[in-house]
């Protein structure tokens, strides 16, 4: 997707920073997940054909094609390897989270394997497996013959577990994903050239193509109504290939990849045949070569998930070009606040000066795509301002500044009337989508715990205290002004009881350390005071909450993005009206 797209981008802003639980979100229309129609149903995911969806069965097969050991599935839950031939999870696994079946589809052969993961979908795919039927003999593993098998066998029990009726219409509601072709080509007739010798390219993509075709058919002859087949990759760009046919610099290997173009065409016109002659099948003909040839091609063009950038740059970074303008800056100031004080107290650019610099911003912009551009680039943005942490934890408490002048109420009040004034300023120079994120539970943070939680470090309650009341204030104020403001979505994003959540449950999380951090002793340092001559920093934060006395690591970065994500993404993008 173009960053620049129009209205089906949100563009991104940080408006207002506090050295404590800054994030950037990048937001695009849609949501993370398909949206099924109400009257229609996926009950299960089922999977055949080759290591892109072999979940775990070469596990329990005499071959060589396996990879249940480490480095594979570091990145799997736990960082175990399960057998699937990846980091972390294959695709019929997020097929099966993105339509809200379950996180992972298990292999049939594991013996572990329960009768309610049948209900749910299993895969049936072997690493090393394909079309023509040389191709598995050659490694020792399971056919698509013999995965046809296991499925019929599948069918019994799912059977005797759910009776007769519940099991058709299971096959029948079921996403079917069929992928294999690539070691057919890759490895029968181009590595080991077995079937070189009897076959001309197009008569072996005849061959393996109309395999494809017959498997088809038994699959539609034993339920199966949904089918998903996966067309070839460009094979001559993975790195095996290259580095066999791609010469001294490893370039994408030719032959290989116009033999994939030539089956993926005969693929793509033997399911269209079958999409009509079957009855009530929906037949899908997945095109994977010409997404991944670009992302080869044009890897830059594809740096974030949710199609803006990677990095958000700082707005005062004189290297900042114009097209950057364009997708999002960065005006936050580390130790800000809504409170004038806390600037000055951190001498950082306050809140006053960050708005002086987003006017500046819109007068660059203008200058770049016009008014009539500009204003509607600032419109349709997501402006996200995250403030008061520093308010409340340095201002408040631990300088005790304001405590000579306000008791904890009266202060809330004040820095919830500045953070309305802030919204109500954004919203006159064009502001529409805007998003202010909560107070944390500043009590549990590690530094908070060294100056005020005694001597077992303890969350401080008076600190959690005063975040939640300030929380429950702003939420009130932010709902008042969503309905006085004309046009405008404002948006109270929580992020105390999330990261709160991760504190009262870090194994749940994949974290053990959520008391101190990673950087030094962890227990306070922060800025500057954490740098490269720090004792005692951790070689692993993998396992921490917080990176520093005060801001949380990148893993618990992504973990409240994706939260935030989840609760906000339809607010900002429809309001109140469902998407």
């Amino acid at each position: 997707m173009s960053a620049a797209a129009g209205s089906s981008v949100l563009l991104l802003f940080i408006i207002v920073s506090t050295s404590v639980y800054v994030n950037v979100v990048y937001m695009a229309a849609g949501g993370a997940s398909v949206n099924i129609p109400a009257n229609e149903t996926v009950p299960a995911v089922i999977a055949f054909g080759d290591s892109i969806v072999d979940s775990g069965n070469n596990n329990f097969l005499e071959t060589v094609i396996k990879c249940n050991f480490p480095p594979y599935g570091k990145d799997f839950k736990g960082g175990l390897p399960t057998g699937r031939f990846c980091d972390g999870r294959v695709p019929s696994d997020l097929i099966a989270e993105e339509l809200g079946i379950k996180e992972t589809v298990p292999a049939y052969l594991d013996p572990t394997l329960k009768p309610q993961d049948l209900i749910t979908g299993v895969s049936f795919a072997s690493g090393g497996s394909g079309y023509d039927p040389l191709t598995p003999k050659l490694v020792s593993v399971i056919s698509l013959s013999d995965q046809i098998g296991y499925f019929k066998d599948y069918i019994m029990k799912l059977k005797m577990s759910v009776g007769e009726e519940r099991t058709n219409f299971i096959l029948s509601k079921s996403i079917f994903v069929v992928v294999a072709g690539s070691d057919d080509i890759a490895n029968t007739y181009f590595a080991l050239r077995v079937r070189k010798i009897q076959y001309d390219v197009p008569a072996y993509t005849d061959l393996i193509a109309n395999s494809a075709s017959t498997f088809i058919k038994e699959l539609y002859e034993l339920g199966a109504r949904r089918m998903a087949v996966f067309s070839a990759p460009p094979i001559g760009c993975v790195p095996s290939q290259r580095t066999l046919g791609g010469g001294i610099q490893r370039e994408c290997a030719e032959d290989p990849n116009k033999a994939a173009l030539l089956f993926n065409s005969k693929l793509s016109a033997q399911l269209d045949n079958l999409a009509t002659s079957l009855p009530n099948s929906r037949i899908v003909y997945i095109d994977i070569y010409n997404p991944l040839l670009d992302l080869i091609k044009n890897p830059t063009q594809h740096v974030e998930e949710l199609g803006i950038k990677e990095l958000l740059p700082a707005y005062q970074d004189p290297n900042l070009q114009p097209k950057d303008l364009l997708t999002g800056v960065n005006f936050a100031s580390g130790g800000a606040g809504f409170d004038p004080l806390t600037s000055q107290i951190a001498m950082c650019y306050s809140l006053e000066d960050q708005l002086n610099q987003f006017k500046e911003y819109r007068g660059k912009v203008t200058g770049l795509i016009g008014e009539a551009g500009a204003s509607n680039l600032v419109a349709l943005s997501l402006v996200l301002v995250v403030a008061s942490s520093n308010d409340i934890a340095t201002t408040y408490f631990d300088s005790r500044i304001r405590q000579a002048h306000y008791d904890i109420g009266t202060y809330t009040d004040i820095v919830v009337r500045s953070a309305s004034d802030y919204v109500k300023e954004l919203y006159g120079v064009g502001a529409r989508r805007i998003g202010l994120f909560g107070a944390p539970p500043l009590g549990c943070i590690p530094s908070s715990r060294t100056v005020a939680g005694g001597i077992q470090r303890e969350c401080n309650d008076t600190y959690n205290q005063a975040s939640q009341l300030l929380n429950s204030k702003l939420a009130a104020e932010l709902s008042i002004l969503n309905d006085d403001l004309p046009g405008a979505t404002v948006v109270y994003i929580d992020i105390y009881n999330p990261i709160q959540d991760i504190i009262d449950n870090p194994g749940k999380y994949g974290f053990n350390i959520v008391n101190k951090g990673c950087c030094g002793t962890g227990l306070i340092e922060a800025s500057v005071f954490c740098n490269q001559f720090s004792p005692h920093t951790c070689p692993d934060d993998s396992g921490y909450l917080f990176w520093d006395g005060f801001h949380p690591t990148e893993k618990a970065y992504k973990i409240l993005t994706t939260e935030i994500i989840k609760n906000s993404v339809n607010q900002f993008l429809c309001g109140d009206t469902p998407c």
